[in-house]
């Protein structure tokens, strides 16, 4: 029996000298107050610094253990990349095309010696959509739509309440920030990937619109009357089509386009086989969920959760399952040359490098034991935004400056929520592989 031996605790360098913030507007203030990122207190810097007028970044990393590709190189060392949000390998809101990347798992440091090497295994992740706003004037908009956005409009609420726990409004911001938890964890990082996927036939903004995502909870009962000086504007929408798929990773991943191709769908139908048992799984549960808060309510807890919970698992799950089905149809029929096909393009970029990074770090965070790095920086969430080319969606007035400091808290949050996740699960999965190898590998 082997024992593993913990990697000593080494705080790994941080990043250096001042860097060049895209995000240094009006908002930096209110984004570093939330998430303590940003600003000159900011927890490191991001990973593109002003040299000869050129962006520099991570350099390779190796996709087995995070070390540094070149023998003798540190972790200091950087390399170029195009950072212009027109570079093909940098994230854009496009109904017509999803630009996504690839996270390389880390490999265990630390397997026994009878145990091969897993199989390499990657994340997919692209950011979560901006807030949902309310129809223009005239427009239905689906009861789906109005939930979800009264949620987030909840949520929002929820989370910059200032009110005092023993209140009324305190004890509900409390728990809105509870369920809004417990839906967040619900589903795995892999669903959520598929969740974002736009479906075929999907309304989606076209062009900015004047209006405003701060809205109140109230605000629909209210014959949509304005309130706290927000107005409605205009939104043009159309039926579009997703017609081509952007995958972006690391150089340095040792596979071939061809195996990326297999991998990523082999990915796809994993998720859509788990999401077909959690979506029966969750529907069963709808019951049980409802008869706990009918239950509770007698106890004095009027506020639910569980059926919210349980409801959100299963429309994901369903959403997932179906979108999954969907991709890998349409993958198929690509060399057919059919008219619905979906075209799937890999591009290398070391953008990927800052994510693989980052996801690394959280399996060390999970487990030492397991994971290790060397010699290499810890990239904090805002260094990741800007490696990738995040940028607010702009379908605010520039007067709305909080509900782009919102936006920004929020694919923060998304980010460290969804990597978390991801190395849970690899963790998980791997310490199943070090039990029987043969069997986990083909899951």
């Amino acid at each position: 029996m082997t024992t593993k031996v913990a990697a000593p605790d080494v705080a790994p360098p941080q990043y250096g000298s001042h860097v060049v913030d895209p995000f240094a507007d009006a908002s930096a203030v209110h984004l570093s107050e939330k998430t303590g990122l940003g600003g000159d207190g900011a927890k490191g810097h991001g990973p593109t610094e002003a040299v000869n007028g050129a962006a520099t970044a991570y350099g390779p990393t190796d996709a087995v253990n995070g070390t540094a590709a070149t023998p003798g190189v540190g972790a200091q060392e950087k390399h170029q990349y195009d950072d212009s949000p027109s570079s093909p390998d940098s994230y854009i809101r496009d109904p017509h095309k999803l630009v996504a990347y690839i996270v390389p798992f880390p490999s265990p440091t630390h397997l026994p010696s009878s145990v091969p090497a897993p199989p390499l295994r990657f994340l997919i992740y692209t950011p979560p959509p901006p807030p949902l706003l309310r129809p223009s004037e005239g427009e239905k908009e689906k009861l789906s739509h109005k939930m979800q956005r009264k949620w987030q409009a909840e949520v929002r609420e929820a989370k910059e309440s200032d009110a005092k726990v023993a209140s009324w409004k305190g004890i509900k911001s409390r728990v809105t920030k509870g369920i809004s938890w417990g839906v967040g964890h619900v589903t795995s990082a892999d669903l959520d990937f598929l969740t974002r996927i736009p479906k075929d036939g999907e309304k989606m903004p076209t062009k900015p619109t004047q209006a405003s995502a701060r809205t109140s909870v109230s605000e629909d009962s209210s014959d949509g009357q304005e309130e706290d000086g927000t107005h409605e504007g205009e939104t043009t929408n159309a039926t579009v089509k997703l017609e081509e798929m952007v995958l972006v990773y690391p150089p340095s991943i040792g596979m071939s386009v061809d195996q990326l191709r297999t991998e990523f769908i082999n990915s796809l139908m994993r998720t859509k086989s788990k999401a077909q048992k959690d979506a029966v799984i969750a529907t069963g549960l709808l019951p049980v969920a409802l008869a706990l808060d009918w239950a509770l309510m007698f106890v004095g807890w009027i506020f639910g959760g569980a059926l919210e919970v349980d409801g959100v698992w299963m429309a994901a799950s369903y959403k997932g399952a179906k979108t999954a089905r969907s991709v890998t149809k349409r993958l198929s029929s690509s060399s057919s040359g059919n008219a619905s096909n979906l075209s799937l393009k890999f591009i290398p970029s070391e953008r990927s490098d800052v994510l693989q990074q980052y996801l690394l770090e959280k399996c060390i965070q999970r487990d030492q034991a397991t994971f290790n790095r060397q010699h290499t920086a810890i990239p904090s969430e805002e260094d990741v935004m800007r490696a990738i080319g995040w940028q607010a969606s702009g379908i605010y007035e520039k007067t709305y400056w909080e509900d782009e400091a919102w936006e920004k808290d929020q694919v923060v949050d998304d980010l460290r929520k969804t990597m978390s996740k991801a190395a849970k699960t690899w963790d998980k999965w791997v310490k199943k592989y070090e039990e029987n190898p043969d069997k986990v590998a083909k899951k």
